[in-house]
């Protein structure tokens, strides 16, 4: 059952009424079916905003804490795979297990925030990494939810967890 934190708008978007953000119900692997870069994860941005989807055009890529304000590790949405994810089942099931987000650093790195762990790390951002985006509109009101600091993983890849 979906918390009445969330609204589903009836337009595919859904609205946090603890954040004040607006989230697409689907993530662009949905909308895709394809695993996205992290440039064409602003591309994906950029069309739907030019689209002006569910009447807007300020769509954009979330930060890490607005995508960890999203983790809630009592709910369940079975992802692509079948494996859990731990966001409201109010969003679409079958989407991506991770979302790419606004940090970076520089033209290199870009940070990927698992909705499986409630976790991230930062990534090349010509890696596939099966990740896809969720986009986010509105400003966040974090005055009424309490973030801690978001568990950094070591990357698997480089083994030392940072941007080379």
């Amino acid at each position: 059952m979906a918390d009445p934190r969330f609204v589903d708008n009836g337009n595919d978007t859904i609205t946090d009424t603890l954040t004040n953000l607006v989230w697409m119900k689907n993530d662009s692997y949905l909308d895709t079916l394809k695993f996205l870069t992290y440039p064409q994860a602003v591309k994906f941005k950029d069309h739907k905003n030019k689209e002006a989807f569910a009447g807007y055009d300020d769509w954009r890529l979330p930060d890490k804490k607005e995508a960890h304000s999203l983790f809630d590790k009592n709910k369940t949405l079975k992802d692509k795979y079948d494996l859990d994810i731990h966001i409201d089942p109010v969003f679409a099931p079958g989407c991506g297990y991770d979302t790419w987000t606004s940090n970076t650093r520089g033209k290199i790195t870009a940070y990927v925030y698992s909705f499986n762990s409630g976790t991230g790390g930062h990534k090349e951002v010509e890696d596939l990494l099966n990740t896809s985006v969720r986009l986010v509109r509105g400003e966040f009101d974090k005055s009424r939810i309490k973030l801690e600091k978001i568990p950094e993983v070591r990357d698997v890849i480089t083994q030392g967890g940072g941007w080379r």
